[in-house]
């Protein structure tokens, strides 16, 4: 495979919603070493300071946490503020932040994981790139947003439901959204992932594991190879695809959902 490249974020300032372990670290880490200002989130005021600590040390640029619940709207209103008097503006916002709910079968779902997998999922997504978008506007930056959706999204059946709808939710948010932002050079688009190493997915095959007799490390394998490349998706696979699409290479992509999934979507 031929081919390198390299990206310089110097000066440019990101949120990554969610960012304290997984995907959202991995794409902070990745933001970091090529020199952003990075705002890390999460729920945990230790958890968001311990990894901005880490973060902090890859590049040139600045790494700060701001604990923020996202199914709250003063909270995301508190951390784009934070954001903003920080650093002055933001250039990218990263919505990755997202739950799973406790009971994801339809039919025996309780209503309360219904609205928080939505406010959650959903509705902070929407909420926190409406608000950033309106700081670009005014402050006139021409900046990117991009969401985080999933594989689950596009699935008819599998013991997805209340997850996959919300994923659904996101496609329909990032192509509506992003031609009303495109008027303003606001970019929005979105990654979409397949079976990833994260917390969640180290978790599932913790459970499994504990009725079969393989290790929990097995199982993740097992998963990879059934991808058509043999392999699950790391972290830093989303950071590429992140700095990618946020990257003036990508500058005529809009409204796009780019799929980092090893070829799970071909399944």
């Amino acid at each position: 495979m031929g081919g390198e490249i390299s990206y310089d974020y110097a000066d440019e300032t990101a949120i990554i919603t969610g960012s304290t372990r997984g995907i959202g670290k991995g794409i902070a880490s990745g933001l970091a070493g090529a020199d952003a200002n990075v705002i890390i989130n999460s729920p945990n005021e230790d958890e968001v300071s311990e990894v901005a600590d880490k973060l902090d040390q890859r590049g040139s640029g600045t790494v700060v946490g701001v604990a923020a619940d996202m199914q709250y709207p003063p909270d995301i209103d508190m951390l784009i503020q934070a954001s903003i008097e920080h650093f002055g503006q933001i250039d990218l916002l990263v919505n990755n932040a997202a739950i799973w709910p406790r009971e994801d079968r339809l039919v025996t779902a309780d209503i309360d994981d219904w609205n928080r997998t939505m406010n959650v999922n959903v509705r902070a997504q929407f909420y926190a790139a409406q608000r950033v978008a309106r700081h670009m506007i005014e402050a006139d930056v021409e900046g990117t947003i991009i969401n985080h959706t999933s594989q689950a999204g596009d699935r008819r059946t599998d013991a997805f439901g209340l997850y996959g709808i919300s994923k659904t939710a996101i496609r329909g948010l990032t192509w509506r959204m992003a031609q009303e932002l495109a008027e303003s050079n606001i970019r929005m688009n979105a990654i979409s992932t397949d079976v990833t190493e994260t917390h969640q997915t180290r978790k599932e095959a913790r459970i499994q594991a504990e009725t079969e007799d393989r290790t929990p490390e097995e199982i993740l394998q097992d998963r990879g190879k059934k991808r058509p490349l043999g392999r699950v998706g790391q972290p830093v696979d989303l950071a590429h695809a992140v700095m990618f699409l946020a990257s003036e290479k990508a500058d005529y992509i809009v409204g796009d959902t780019l799929r980092v999934s090893g070829g799970g979507n071909l399944m």
